[in-house]
């Protein structure tokens, strides 16, 4: 099963996905990221897939979902730790020249906090 954990620094929020994201949890995740990017008053966010292992086709909606829902917001999602599953899934859909992705998590704070 799925979850998402969180911690707030500075303005951005770091949402920590471990588990298989598939049908059954995506709208939940993404639901749970939307309340407390709403909750904190933040439009900046850190998604952390380091321990997805899997993710399928509503997965992906969900980090499509996230993206748009940060962007009308003039905010901004940076996508680390990615693994080799999904980092594939995400170039299959040609995600990756949309998505910033970076390494790790002190990339993605710098990048957040200029």
């Amino acid at each position: 099963m799925a979850k998402v954990t969180f911690k707030y620094e500075d303005g951005i929020l770091l949402a920590v996905l471990s588990g298989e994201i598939t049908l059954l949890e995506s709208n939940d995740l993404k639901e749970k990221i939307k309340d407390e990017l709403a909750r904190l008053k933040t439009f900046k966010l850190v998604l952390d897939l380091s321990q997805v292992p899997l993710l399928d086709s509503s997965g992906l909606g969900m980090l499509i979902a996230l993206f748009k829902h940060i962007n009308q917001k003039e905010g901004a999602i940076i996508y680390v730790g990615i693994t080799d599953y999904v980092k594939k899934i995400i170039g299959f859909a040609k995600l990756d020249k949309i998505f910033t992705i970076v390494d790790t998590l002190e990339e993605a704070m710098k990048i957040l906090k200029q």
